[in-house]
């Protein structure tokens, strides 16, 4: 079966270099040579962890990428914790900017030095903007403390009856407490009483406590995928 290269446009124009993406679909393929020598990175789609070579390339980072899901049921009762909605009490992009970075401190644009964290951080910063204003997220739910400012938020997004989570974490001084449960709850019942039916949660393998978390919070994996980034040398 062929496997299709093809060109990431917004990942390209973001981090301003060419930036590819092949599926692997035959997985008893070992060396791949590509005539098309434009990208400066290629990012490679498993669904068996397989010893891949590209010529002209460096692998320097590895993941397992994991969708957890989850059928949305009628909640009786709403949280107790206090929880706020930026469409309701809105907030300054910044506001969420230290908990974005919390949330993806096992990204792989922040552990793959060759992005940098410096685009890191611009990447996370651009995520919370449009998703406070639509762009990527219908919904924002957070908590709050007077001294610590935001304590923890989620963002929902939708697609037909599937919801799935953007973003979502909890002030590290405060993890363990019960924050992210409440607020995943709250997502949870947000979706539900606006016809979806099933929520995804996309996680790294690597990133244990947060798949126990969901786990024990009644979701089951969907999809396990392997992603491999392959710098040109």
């Amino acid at each position: 079966m062929k496997n299709n290269l093809t060109k990431l446009e917004w990942d390209s124009n973001f981090f301003a270099k060419n930036i590819g993406e092949l599926h692997i679909i035959d997985d008893d393929l070992r060396n791949l040579e590509l005539n098309d020598n434009q990208y400066e990175l290629i990012i490679i789609k498993q669904k068996k962890d397989s010893d891949i070579k590209i010529e002209g390339f460096t692998e320097t980072f590895k993941e397992t990428k994991i969708v957890f899901s989850k059928k949305l049921c009628k909640e009786n009762t709403e949280s107790s914790h206090e929880i706020f909605d930026t469409d309701f009490l809105p907030q300054e992009d910044e506001y969420f900017f230290q908990l974005a970075y919390e949330s993806g401190k096992y990204s792989r644009f922040l552990l793959d030095s060759k992005f940098g964290e410096a685009k890191f951080r611009d990447l996370y910063q651009l995520w919370v903007r449009n998703s406070l204003n639509k762009k990527f997220a219908i919904k924002t739910f957070f908590t709050k403390d007077k001294n610590l400012g935001a304590t923890g938020f989620v963002t929902v997004q939708q697609s037909n009856a599937t919801a799935k989570i953007g973003l979502i974490a909890i002030h590290p001084e405060l993890q363990g407490q019960g924050i992210g449960k409440h607020l995943l709850k709250k997502a949870e019942i947000y979706c539900k009483e606006n016809a979806m039916t099933e929520m995804d949660i996309p996680t790294q393998e690597q990133n244990a406590g947060a798949c126990r978390f969901y786990q024990k919070m009644g979701y089951v994996v969907k999809e396990r995928i392997i992603l491999k980034h392959f710098w040109k040398k």
